[in-house]
Parts: structure tokens; sequence; C-alpha cells
């Protein structure tokens, strides 16, 4: 296994507070409306949901799982090209930071209760962590900006921010709806547009870093998001990448 690049850190009695009820109010939450493979991947990753997790520990399991690790992204937004870089090299980043009490709801800032509980439990399965693997690999294949704008935000409206149908029903993808109790709660009103994945469509929507979006995307399956991934390759003429 590669060395592991996260550090093991020091957390107060609050942290641990804030993750525990983070992660206790979630779980209801998502209980009804999360995806399959959060469902399936959430239990594999066995954290401790009282105090907050070991990266050195989880990264192990993790590798164990699919062959990926984590590595540390220095409590920021990483610029696209070097978290793309990572997802290549099957490297995952998460930070060390958990939000303050008073952002349990929602938090403009990268933090580590949604990495670690929006998006690990995905990265449990194969075929997913094979297809973000996929995703770093065309980016870093693309010939100009535009085309690498537009594979960011086709990972953020699957990975990020994504819906998927499943047996009928309308379930969370994204990790950013899993994580933040109250973007998934926005995510579900009547009134909040959730519509089909066409790329032309997606590619011209920016995401929204600091606030809720105003629409949603929704996957056909779990093959899709590969799918997608194919058809925008074919559609701009960009090697697609092997595994």
């Amino acid at each position: 296994m590669d060395s592991v690049r996260v550090r093991t850190p020091i957390y107060t009695e609050e942290d641990h507070h804030t993750w525990a009820e983070l992660c206790r109010r979630q779980s209801v939450l998502v209980a009804p409306v999360a995806c399959r493979l959060f469902e399936v991947g959430w239990p594999k990753l066995n954290l401790d949901q009282i105090h907050l997790p070991n990266p050195v520990e989880v990264s192990s399991r993790i590798f164990e799982a699919t062959g990926w690790t984590l590595t540390d992204a220095q409590n920021g937004y990483l610029g696209p090209t070097e978290w793309f870089e990572h997802l290549a090299e099957r490297r995952f980043p998460v930070t060390n930071y958990i939000r303050r009490p008073d952002e349990i709801a929602f938090t403009p800032n990268p933090d580590l209760f949604h990495e670690y509980f929006g998006h690990l439990a995905f990265f449990m399965d194969q075929d997913f962590a094979d297809t973000a693997e996929l995703f770093g690999k065309l980016y870093l294949n693309a010939g100009d900006e535009r085309q690498r704008l537009a594979i960011a935000r086709l990972w953020w409206y699957t990975t990020e921010f994504g819906f998927i149908r499943e047996g009928g029903s309308l379930k969370l993808y994204g990790a950013g709806l899993l994580s933040s109790p109250g973007e998934l709660l926005h995510s579900l009103k009547p009134e909040t547009p959730r519509v089909p994945f066409v790329i032309p469509e997606v590619i011209e929507t920016p995401g929204a870093a600091y606030s809720m979006h105003t629409k949603y995307f929704i996957l056909e399956d779990e093959g899709h998001v590969r799918r997608i991934l194919k058809d925008f390759a074919a559609m701009e003429g960009i090697l697609f990448p092997s595994l």
C-alpha cells in the first residue's frame, strides 16, 4: 500500500459531540432516501459514530476493500487539477476540520463529516471506486480548460449532488445531499426541480459551493455515471482512459 498521506488529528470534546450529533441526525434523515451504494457501504466502513474517526485506520480499511487511500486535503477546497490528480492515483482527499456546532444544518466549507459520511461509503464499492478513478484520468486527458470545467461539473452533479432512480423511487446519490441536513431537506421539497441528467445542460450549470442548489439532476442507474463519462469523451474527442 502507498504511504498514507493523512495525519492523526487531535480533537476537542466539542468536536466529538458535533460528529456524534451529525451522525445521529443524518442517519435518521437518510434512512428512507439514501441510495443502495450508501446503504451497503456505510456499515462496511464500521466508523465510530460517537468519536471522530482515525483517518489512518479508515484509509487502511478502504484500501483493503477497493485499493484506494485517503490523502490530506489541508482543510480547504483543492484546486480542480490537484483534486482530479488525486482521483487518478486512487487517493481521496479528506480534511481534519469538523464544522462548528452552529453550522450543523449547513456549512459552506468542506468538512470531514461531508467526506466521511457523504463520500466514503461509496469507496467501499469497486465499481464506484473505479469510476472515480476514470473521472481523474479523463480530466487529465482533456485538451483545454472548457473540457476540464465540464468534467468537474459532471463530477459535481453526480457524485456531489446527484439523485438516482432505484426501484421506481428517487434516492440521494450525492455526498453533498447525504451529509447536509439542510440541503437534504431542501432537495426533497416538492417545489425543488429535479430533472433528467442531460450532459449539455449539466455542463452549462455552475455548481453552488456556498449556497444550496436551485435544481438537481437524476441518474438512471448505478452504471449511468460511467456511461456519462464515455458519452462526454466521445462528444469531445477525448481519449477515454483505461484502468
